[in-house]
């Protein structure tokens, strides 16, 4: 069986992480305490346990992704709270991991409004999260993060942007959002290309004007039944 020894945790060398296979619940969370608020990452399934640190490339490929999704909140009038890399966990489930980014929406935003900690024992979980995977993982995020029920991912590898919707208990990708009505995966995929090297003031006042002209238009008012 392995085991995680209280000593501090080594950094991750390949772009796939570290995996240890045979961990314990108990095991997990003591790794969670000894990487604490430094930037890695620990995903667990059902006693595996994957702990890595995300490049740089993929860093700014998550922060792209977010400016948009608070730009459409912003402009759609979307209620709205984000939980960034906020860790998911259900001791029941052996499963936890950390998305890159989260969101709760319209009614879960007003539940988890007050909330300093996550318990997915009594809190929502997000409407949407985010997954930039350009590493190929090799715990499957996405069985996690179905388990716990999130309802929609959009998962970017590297080359194309999937949007993914929670059906059946399984992920079917989709032409587009149902966070946010109308808006496809393609377009998304776009912008996201050309934030890359862009300016990014300039790049996202592009996307806020699309967003204005597209999307807007048809949007029923905040409280309407989607």
């Amino acid at each position: 069986m392995a085991t995680v020894t209280m000593r501090e945790p080594e950094v991750p060398t390949s772009p796939s992480g570290v995996v240890f296979d045979d961990v314990t619940w108990e095991e997990y969370e003591t790794m969670i305490g000894l990487v604490g608020e430094r930037p890695i990452r620990v995903t667990y399934d059902q006693g595996t346990m994957e702990v890595y640190m995300p490049s740089l490339g993929h860093e700014r490929d998550t922060y792209l992704l977010g400016r948009m999704v608070d730009t459409l909140t912003e402009e759609l009038g979307i209620t709205v709270e984000g939980g960034g890399t906020t860790r998911h966990k259900r001791q029941d489930l052996e499963k936890g991991a950390e998305p890159d980014q989260c969101y709760w929406l319209h009614e879960r935003a007003l539940r988890i409004r007050d909330k300093r900690e996550l318990d997915l024992s009594v809190d929502p979980v997000p409407d949407l999260v985010i997954e930039v995977d350009v590493t190929s993982a090799s715990v499957d995020r996405l069985k996690i993060f179905a388990a716990l029920g999130v309802p929609e991912v959009w998962r970017y590898d590297g080359r194309s942007l999937e949007i993914l919707q929670l059906r059946e208990g399984d992920y079917e990708s989709c032409e587009t959002s149902r966070c946010f009505p109308g808006l496809s995966a393609d377009a998304v995929g776009q912008f996201l290309e050309q934030g890359r090297n862009a300016d990014k003031t300039t790049w996202i006042r592009s996307f806020r004007s699309f967003v204005k002209d597209h999307l807007a238009p048809g949007l029923p008012p905040q409280g309407e039944t989607r």
